[in-house]
């Protein structure tokens, strides 16, 4: 019995038996959403409009019944969920009615296009945030560690000496080990050489001399020799670089503010109280109280 109490076919079952007993309790006492539903013309008109931006192309008549039926089979379902209650203390219809009264204030007051000067204040202020990236053109040997075992240091030694000899005439594909990435990057950024290949191979690119094999360079892979044909290094943006960046995130910024006014002006028309459990021992202990 314990066994079959655990079988998630059951909890389905007894959860739908339970809403249709929900379901006819309410409709017998008249407590159904029903009413009028009106499909106007700016509705269809509406509806229309998203047909042709998917399909680039009216709806047929067909269509046209199909997407109206679709309109107002969402209608009904709505009103009957509503008044079972269904909306109530659910995370993602309460998180999806928050976003919705966001746009709304959003759109209520638009965001006005930032002049030059405010775009300029706004970058001097956030100079990390619109950095231009160290960019690299290199050539990458890889070693593999456990392939080489303890030969490894005689190997990088062997290989090193080889490339240096070669100079900008090596082929980096025909030294090394097998690797799934490039031998060459031409104009890559920072960020993306550390996605691929990690922080720590990065950092050690940034006091590489160019023009030379250096290694050997450690990775999330293994090790590599590395030739950097050139570097651009970093520099503080001016708003002719990242324009289009800063109003980006001065519009987002403003928007945000906004909303933050939004929700403290709706704050204050509500009385909060708030019950806290008493128990010692922090917050942890507050946490534990909770879960009993």
């Amino acid at each position: 019995m314990h066994k079959l109490m655990r079988e998630p076919l059951l909890h389905f079952l007894l959860l739908g038996a339970g809403l249709f007993v929900v379901y006819g309790w309410v409709g017998s006492r008249g407590g159904g959403a029903g009413g009028q539903i009106l499909i106007t013309e700016g509705r269809i008109a509406h509806l229309v409009a998203g047909f042709e931006g998917i399909h680039q192309r009216p709806p047929e008549a067909g269509e046209l019944d199909g997407l109206i039926e679709e309109a107002i089979r969402e209608e009904i379902f709505y009103r009957e969920a509503k008044a079972l209650g269904l909306d109530q203390d659910d995370t993602i219809v309460r998180r999806r009615l928050m976003q919705k009264l966001e746009f709304v204030s959003e759109d209520v007051v638009p965001v006005p296009e930032p002049s030059d000067a405010q775009l300029r204040a706004y970058l001097q202020a956030n100079p990390d945030r619109f950095r231009v990236e160290t960019r690299y053109s290199l050539q990458q040997v890889y070693l593999n560690p456990q392939r080489h075992g303890p030969r490894l240091a005689d190997d990088i030694a062997s290989a090193l000496t080889e490339l240096q000899r070669r100079g900008a005439l090596a082929d980096a594909g025909q030294v090394g080990d097998p690797f799934l990435l490039e031998h060459r990057f031409e104009d890559v950024t920072a960020s993306e050489l550390t996605r691929l290949f990690g922080a720590k191979f990065e950092g050690a690119l940034r006091t590489l001399p160019t023009k030379a094999w250096q290694g050997p360079v450690p990775s999330g892979y293994g090790v590599h020799l590395v030739r950097i044909d050139h570097r651009d290094d970093g520099r503080a943006a001016t708003l002719q670089d990242v324009r289009s960046d800063v109003r980006r995130e001065w519009i987002y910024d403003q928007r945000k503010q906004k909303n933050e006014r939004f929700y403290a002006d709706l704050r204050r028309r509500y009385e909060v109280t708030v019950e806290r459990p008493t128990r010692r021992g922090g917050a942890s202990g507050l946490v534990a109280g909770l879960r009993q």
